[in-house]
């Protein structure tokens, strides 16, 4: 497992608890149930295997994963006990992918809060302390299939203190919220004891800020945006722990909380105050088009009565005007273009005032698309064109160059549709004017690939093939049917797979090293060896960009490097890796590439790749490089017969070499790695493990269909 990506408190270094004793604004009894509660367990049930909401949703209901405990608590009732156990014994589980224990109904902000008596072992869990008291998000540990998203809400320890604070987490994509040492500590609180504390963890949307509560007292800032709305999450609700069942199953305690949990409540407001007097929320405020409408509210928080807005320095952007009563900034931006800074106050009825500088930035009318995927001989071809900023009634219209035949543009949609006829690749440059008189123009380059690339397929000369498709997104099975070669999670992030329209699901790389995918970690399949006379090693690929998920983790390295598949790693151990690389770019595309080893030193064949042998690039060397974010095909092709290496990029030779360094290619190389997508690994990875967390060579983007014949096919 890689290391937790949790809230903490930057330079924690406390020497004593909070009191145990409620806060002013936190109930001195069970909550009662409001219009703003989205659900409740108060946990008086006392005996059975079961938890009811009190707000009365019965799908919601929480039963025990084999036996339910209870406790008691004078003025509360009843109360959920845990005993950590490797078998997981006393969890409450909740429904899978419920909309309310999904946050998904909290829209504009929520809090999660409980009452807990951590009575555990500190630093349990390999040093540390992991104490789950809710939510959908566990690592991975009881996802046998399915999707891993979600959120969790838990009790950590930190810098290995015997000293507990709560910890929000939110995961969406592979992202997860937030990271050590981050964000503004208020005061040093936490929990030191075996007494019962409030705890509370809120968000807002408004300015992306969420925020820690321990015994009603606010402790922890951070704003950090929320994930994008997650629609699947196939891991259950969980109250007091995880669930650690996987296939092959294991238990191992980790997070199972160990004392007392009541009062546990979700809602869709901000429950608990997070400033003492008037204080104007520090949003950002969006983008203004020039010439288009704009509508942007303020807010403010410990505000009492009625709220005076006022511009006090600096100018709004012309066109725009703010309500003095509503503190919603209106109009119509005249322009320049460019960014504005002024100055709002906000007064309330007791006199209390507040100031705060704000940015809006204007920006003219642009066109978004800076790309366009490939088109395949014969077959149709639709792509629309987008814009931002720009008014009504766009009309499009190419400047330069020639559709390709078979193409047109519908001049006032932006729609490029058709069947081309022939392979090509077209430069054009093409304006968007809106009607107000806006233009933006853009130089695209068009690309008719072949239609047989369109699927890859098995046939009599397929070794092996990959195309993600089916039910799971943690067991992909070879399509020639070899189990041996079924493919599994490089660690336990769930089904990361995303569509590309028209063609199915494929993995969706991160650049973290944990989204990959592995295989055997002995086969002469995929070593190659029964390609007796030739092989085609070849892969649908998509860069995601050049930042992946994690550069800031990584110093705010760019992806210069990245895995596609093969059996060599960061051990150096396999034989044989198909990669894209920007290394000595001339330009800064990503060029494929290929690394191939003997037994012996002298048989290392490294860096058959255009950009470092550049005397092997076939045709112009702009051709070789990949500089979008489109799907792409890139194929390696290897004969025995004139010990020739090919590499191709959408089905176009672009690069080739006889007998690399005067060597020539010896296959007889024994090792344990395993074969790998996606991510170079530093050991033996299979749900967990050796793999390659935040190091050089993990891809960022998707992968599509991959497949090993052995034949030479372009």
């Amino acid at each position: 497992m890689r290391p937790w990506l949790l809230i903490v408190i930057s330079g924690f270094t406390l020497a004593f608890s909070a009191p145990s004793g409620a806060a002013d604004n936190i109930s001195a009894g069970p909550f009662t149930p409001d219009e703003h509660t989205v659900a409740l367990y108060h946990f008086d049930e006392g005996t059975g295997n079961e938890a009811r909401d009190a707000c009365g949703d019965p799908e919601i209901t929480l039963r025990a994963h084999k036996q339910a405990l209870w406790g008691e608590r004078h003025g509360f009732g009843a109360t959920a006990k845990f005993v950590r156990t490797s078998d997981d014994a006393n969890i409450l589980i909740g429904p899978i992918n419920n909309d309310k224990l999904e946050l998904r109904t909290c829209l504009g902000s929520f809090t999660v809060e409980a009452w807990v008596r951590y009575t555990g072992v500190f630093r349990q869990d390999w040093g540390n302390t992991y104490g789950n008291i809710c939510g959908t998000d566990e690592e991975g540990f009881s996802l046998p299939h399915g999707k891993r998203s979600g959120w969790n809400f838990s009790l950590h320890n930190w810098q290995k203190k015997d000293r507990l604070v709560p910890s929000g987490r939110l995961l969406a994509s592979g992202s997860a919220f937030p990271y050590y040492g981050k964000g503004t500590t208020i005061q040093k609180l936490a929990i030191s004891d075996r007494n019962w504390h409030h705890v509370a963890w809120q968000f807002r949307d408004a300015d992306q800020t969420h925020f820690l509560f321990l015994d009603g007292k606010l402790f922890w800032k951070w704003a950090v945006p929320r994930p994008r709305r997650m629609e699947r999450c196939d891991i259950p609700f969980q109250v007091g722990g995880f669930l650690h069942s996987q296939d092959p199953p294991f238990q191992i305690s980790k997070g199972n909380f160990a004392g007392e949990i009541d009062e546990l409540r979700i809602s869709k407001i901000m429950r608990y105050p997070v400033a003492d007097r008037l204080s104007i929320i520090e949003s950002k405020l969006p983008v203004a088009g020039l010439q288009v409408p704009y509508s942007a509210e303020l807010a403010v928080d410990a505000a009492v009565g009625v709220i005076t807005w006022q511009v006090v320095g600096g100018r709004l952007p012309a066109g725009l005007m703010l309500d003095r009563a509503t503190g919603v900034l209106h109009g119509t931006t005249t322009g320049p273009t460019g960014s504005r800074d002024f100055r709002i106050a906000a007064t309330d009825s007791a006199g209390n005032k507040d100031e705060q500088t704000f940015t809006i930035q204007v920006r003219g009318g642009r066109i978004l698309s800076a790309s366009l995927p490939s088109a395949f001989v014969g077959l149709m071809y639709r792509q629309t064109l987008q814009t931002e900023h720009m008014g009504a009634a766009v009309r499009w219209q190419i400047l330069s160059g020639a559709l390709p035949a078979g193409i047109t543009l519908d001049a006032a949609t932006g729609k490029l549709q058709g069947i081309p006829r022939a392979i090509s690749t077209t430069p054009l440059r093409i304006q968007a004017r809106d009607a107000r008189g806006q233009t933006d123009h853009v130089d695209l380059a068009l690309k008719v690939v072949p239609g047989t690339l369109r699927r890859i397929s098995p046939d009599k000369h397929t070794v092996a093939l990959w195309d993600w498709q089916g039910p799971s997104g943690k067991l992909i099975p070879d399509l020639m049917g070899d189990e041996t070669l079924t493919l599994t999670w490089v660690n336990m992030t769930g089904d990361q797979r995303q569509p590309r329209t028209g063609w199915g699901l494929y993995p969706n790389l991160i650049g973290g090293g944990e989204n990959g995918f592995v295989g055997p970690q002995h086969s002469n399949k995929i070593d190659l060896r029964t390609c007796t006379d030739a092989w085609t090693v070849e892969a649908w690929v998509k860069r995601g960009g050049r930042f992946s998920h994690y550069s800031k983790n990584m110093g705010g390295r760019h992806f210069d490097f990245g895995h596609i598949c093969g059996t060599y790693d960061n051990s150096k151990r396999g034989v044989w890796e198909l990669y894209l690389s920007d290394h000595d770019s001339p330009d800064g595309s990503m060029a494929p590439g290929v690394h191939f080893l003997g037994t012996d030193p002298d048989q290392a064949l490294m860096d058959l790749h255009p950009w470092k042998r550049r005397q092997g690039i076939v045709g112009a060397a702009a051709d070789a490089g990949i500089r979008d974010t489109e799907w792409h095909h890139v194929a390696w092709q290897f004969s025995y017969q004139n010990n020739q290496h090919q590499l191709f990029l959408d089905g176009k030779l672009i690069w080739q070499m006889k007998t690399p360094d005067g060597r020539k290619l010896v296959n007889n190389r024994k090792h344990d790695a395993q074969f790998s997508i996606g991510s170079r690994l530093t050991g033996y990875a299979r749900y967990g493990g050796g793999f390659n967390w935040l190091g050089r060579g993990n891809f960022f983007g998707q992968i599509g269909e991959i497949r090993i014949s052995n034949v030479r096919r372009y």
